[in-house]
């Protein structure tokens, strides 16, 4: 089988929630003792996933900086059942796997290492390391300066909206199917799609997604 390049979103595709700041980020805010309003809490967010704040200003900001932590926030994201056996199966047909992702650094360094994703995800495009989140052109664009992208290169999402900007850029769109897709709906897009790991490795696999 000869070489080929898969792209895949973390938020929502390698990890259960794709809304991750009301599934996740929220949650544990408010058990920090944050009042900030959501809001607030999404435009910090959004600065720090672009790489304008760290991690730790961006506890200090919402007013838990002396106890929110990292690692303890990440303890609480969830990998999507068969994530590693698609991995696995992906690495094993010959498929390079790219990751790009809405995510700070150190968060996203700290899920791939606790759930050991490393081994099987050749590149990881981090929105705060390449200045620009999904479904700014500029995030795609970054990745189709990787060695090996060509216009047959799969380009799995849960959202609707950052796959029609993936097609644009002329990426193949996979849907993935998450608890944000239906929020996320775009009208006329007819895509590829899946609702689960195995599914979607036969997508990637038997079909021309890829």
């Amino acid at each position: 089988m000869a070489a080929r390049v898969v792209v895949l979103d973390a938020m929502g595709v390698l990890y259960r929630h794709g809304n991750v700041v009301s599934g996740v980020l929220i949650p544990y805010l408010r058990d920090q003792g944050c009042t900030v309003g959501e809001p607030e809490i999404r435009q910090v967010y959004r600065a720090c996933t672009l790489g304008e704040l760290s991690t730790e200003e961006f506890w200090a900001a919402l007013g838990v900086g002396q106890s929110a932590s990292d690692a303890e926030y990440c303890g609480r994201h969830q990998l999507t059942d068969g994530t590693v056996d698609t991995l696995r199966s992906l690495r094993e047909a010959g498929v390079t796997v790219l990751v790009l992702t809405n995510d700070a650094g150190p968060w996203s360094a700290h899920l791939r290492r606790r759930f050991g994703l490393e081994p099987y995800v050749d590149h990881w495009f981090v929105s705060s390391e390449i200045g620009a989140r999904k479904p700014s052109a500029a995030a795609y664009e970054a990745v189709l300066a990787h060695p090996g992208i060509s216009g047959s290169t799969a380009l799995v999402d849960d959202r609707p909206t950052n796959l029609a900007a993936a097609h644009a850029a002329g990426f193949r769109p996979v849907l993935f199917h998450s608890e944000d897709t239906a929020a996320n709906t775009v009208a006329g897009l007819g895509v590829a799609s899946a609702r689960s790991m195995p599914e979607l490795l036969d997508v990637l696999t038997h079909t021309s997604a890829v």
